[in-house]
């Protein structure tokens, strides 16, 4: 039913506030993937523990990095893609398409690599005080759930800061990755 009455400010500051609330929320996702796009990396010294000796006695050091990826897809979802490194080469890697949902995106596995044990892999990626934060727990005391897509020593709690992002100068070799294309046909899937 409509109303074909006069646009009193009874009637017209409503409806004015809930089209600018609509308009802000539909530029939320937007921001976000500005604020977040882009590649975030993290060298450091790792090592490998050599069999019969006890750890940091006769460690092997390597160059270790940790690399998040973050491409803007479409108005609602980001492609992200996690390796990080953990000693003894131990890691945690994970891609797909992260949909937008309160203020984060959220990546959900659709082909369920869930062990038994756990809940089936999601991993929010989010900015918190200048931190690009990931978590794949509920709650900050909660199983882990992309517990599938890490070693032993891994995990996907993980922050760095906003101001380490860089811009991706070979996005065209990321959009023809196998991971990338897979996402993109994880979400055809899904829609």
């Amino acid at each position: 039913m409509a109303y074909h009455g006069p646009m009193t400010p009874k009637i017209l500051v409503p409806l004015l506030a809930a089209l600018c609330a609509r308009g802000a929320s539909a530029q939320e996702p937007a921001q976000l993937m500005q604020k977040m796009a882009g590649v975030y990396k993290h060298r450091f010294m790792s090592a490998t523990i050599t069999p019969g000796k006890a750890p940091g006695e006769a460690d092997e050091p390597y160059q270790a990095e940790d690399v998040i990826e973050i491409v803007p897809y479409d108005a609602d979802h980001v492609y992200v893609r996690v390796h990080l490194d953990f000693y003894n080469g131990h890691t945690c890697s994970v891609a797909g398409m992260a949909r937008y949902e309160h203020g984060a995106f959220v990546y959900r596995d659709t082909l369920s690599l869930a062990v038994a044990a756990y809940p089936p892999c999601t991993l929010k990626v989010s900015e918190e005080h200048g931190q690009l934060t990931l978590t794949d727990r509920a709650t900050p005391d909660a199983v882990s759930s992309c517990r599938a897509y890490c070693g032993v020593r891994g995990s996907l709690n993980y922050s760095i800061g906003i101001d380490q992002r860089r811009a991706i100068r070979y996005l065209d070799r990321l959009k023809a990755s196998r991971e990338y294309k897979r996402a993109v046909d994880e979400l055809n899937l899904a829609r």
